[in-house]
């Protein structure tokens, strides 16, 4: 066999796979992860059972390779607009280059899975982990003031992105992936050094 046929077979594997994850996703969103089986998969994908067991041992393995496959990605995709640059100005960033908010809106019905009450296990935790070790590798050169411990400095930029993305994704991701980056960017641009409390209404 030669190799363009490989490569057309691992397209058609590929092609499959993906087939599979995709209405899995849609299944999940419509009755909640412990309600789908493998007959629902390949129902919805209009493939036979013999097929899903060609490359999935069972719904869990399909879950956790969906998820490691899509995680995976994302530390890539935050990295991807930096990797000729060593240090990071955010004055010079450009929202439209952003591949880290793309990568969530190219995925939002994988993220969705986020706010449901019956999803992938343990989806939220593994999210959660590989965006703090995405974190986890940056060093703010903003942060000069000694009284302020770095460990606490880096867990707030972490959590207030954090919460800004899942904000996002709960809301449907209306907003383009630049709106996001271009607000996500001024606001750690942004120092204040006062505040004050809104009137009540």
């Amino acid at each position: 066999m030669n190799s363009e046929s490989y490569s057309m077979g691992d397209r058609r594997i590929r092609r499959t796979k993906n087939l599979l994850k995709m209405h899995f996703i849609q299944l999940v969103k419509s009755k909640g992860y412990k309600n789908v089986t493998v007959t629902d998969i390949v129902e919805k994908a209009d493939y036979n059972r013999s097929t899903f067991y060609l490359h999935f041992k069972d719904k869990e393995d399909l879950a956790e390779e969906l998820l490691a496959e899509v995680l995976g990605e994302l530390k890539l995709a935050f990295h991807k607009p930096f990797l000729e640059t060593k240090v990071v100005d955010y004055n010079h960033i450009l929202p439209s280059s952003n591949a880290f908010f793309k990568h969530f809106y190219d995925n939002r019905d994988f993220y969705s899975l986020l706010t449901l009450e019956d999803s992938i296990p343990r989806m939220n935790d593994k999210f959660f982990l590989k965006f703090k070790e995405v974190f986890e590798g940056i060093v703010y050169l903003d942060a000069a003031n000694e009284s302020i411990e770095l460990e606490h400095y880096n867990t707030y930029k972490m959590y207030g992105s954090y919460g800004v993305i899942l904000e996002w994704i709960h809301g449907g991701c209306k907003q383009t992936p630049e709106q996001i980056a271009d607000n996500l960017l001024e606001i750690f641009k942004t120092n204040n050094s006062s505040f004050h409390f809104k009137k009540k209404s």
